[in-house]
C-alpha cells in the first residue's frame, strides 16, 4: 500500500516525537518526589472518569506536586484516546492548565516541558480531534504557550520542538480551525515562536524541518478594470446676454 507524503511526514514526526519524549521523561523527573499511592488512585480514578476538574482540584491541593499530577494525568489519559477521546482531551486540558501557571513553569521548566509534549501529542491524535476540536485545539494553545516559554526553551529545545510539531498538526487540523479558528490561531503563532528559536532549531533541526508551514488562504484573483468611456467632446458654453452684431447696412 502507497503511503501519501503528508502520512509519511505524520509517521516521521510522531516517531521524532516518542523518541524525544522517551529521552526527556527520566531527567526531567528524575528530582521529582513521587506522588503516594493514594493520590496516584486518585488521578487514575479522576481520568478514568474524564474528570477534568478532578485532576486540577488534586493539583490545587497538592501545589508541591501539581506537575506529578499532570503528567500521571498526560500519561493514563494516553490511553484513553481511541476508547474514550473527549475524556482524553479534557483530562489533557486539565493537566496543560496546571503546567501553564507561571509559578508552576518557574519551579521545574524541563518537566513542564514533558507534560506539555505529552497534552500537544494527545490532542494532535486524529480521534481525539475529531471527537473534541474545540478542546483539542485550547490543548494545543495551552501547550504550545508553554513549550515557546524561554526558560521552557532553554531547559528543553528537543521537547519543545517536539510540542510545536505536534501543536501544529492540531492547529492545521481543517476540523479544529472549523471549531475554534483564534484558538488554533494562537496556538499556530505559538508554533511560529518555538519553530523559529535558534536554540530549538539547532537542538532539533529534523523536528522543525518536519512542520510544514501553516496553509495560507488563496489569492483572490482581481477583477478587470472596465476600460474608461471616451468623453464627449465639450460644447462651448455660450453666454445667452450675449447676441451677435448684426451686420450693418
Amino acid at each position: 500500500m502507497k503511503m501519501s507524503p503528508k502520512s509519511f511526514r505524520t509517521l516521521f514526526v510522531s516517531a521524532l516525537a516518542a523518541a524525544a519524549l522517551g529521552l526527556s521523561s527520566v531527567s526531567a523527573f528524575a528530582q521529582q518526589p513521587a506522588l503516594s499511592a493514594a493520590l496516584q488512585q486518585q488521578v487514575q480514578q479522576a481520568v478514568t472518569d474524564g474528570n477534568a476538574a478532578a485532576i486540577r482540584q488534586l493539583a490545587a491541593n497538592n501545589p508541591g506536586q501539581a506537575i506529578q499530577i499532570a503528567q500521571a494525568a498526560a500519561t493514563d489519559a494516553q490511553a484513553l484516546v481511541a476508547s474514550n477521546p473527549v475524556a482524553a482531551a479534557n483530562i489533557a486540558a486539565a493537566a496543560a492548565t496546571i503546567v501553564s501557571a507561571p509559578a508552576v513553569i518557574a519551579s521545574n521548566p524541563a518537566a513542564c516541558a514533558q507534560v506539555a509534549a505529552t497534552t500537544a501529542q494527545i490532542a494532535s491524535a486524529p480521534a481525539v480531534m475529531a471527537a473534541a476540536p474545540a478542546v483539542c485545539a485550547q490543548v494545543a494553545a495551552t501547550s504550545a504557550q508553554v513549550a515557546a516559554t524561554p526558560s521552557v526553551i532553554a531547559a528543553s529545545p528537543v521537547v519543545a520542538a517536539q510540542t510545536a510539531a505536534s501543536a501544529n498538526t492540531t492547529a492545521t487540523n481543517a476540523g479544529v480551525l472549523a471549531a475554534a479558528p483564534t484558538v488554533a490561531a494562537q496556538a499556530s503563532a505559538s508554533v511560529t515562536t518555538i519553530s523559529t528559536n535558534p536554540t530549538v532549531i539547532a537542538a532539533a533541526p529534523a523536528i522543525i524541518a518536519s512542520i510544514p508551514s501553516a496553509p495560507t488562504a488563496p489569492t483572490q484573483p482581481t477583477a478587470p478594470v472596465a476600460p474608461t468611456a471616451p468623453t464627449a467632446p465639450t460644447t462651448p458654453l455660450v453666454d445667452p446676454s450675449v447676441t451677435s452684431a448684426s451686420p450693418s447696412h
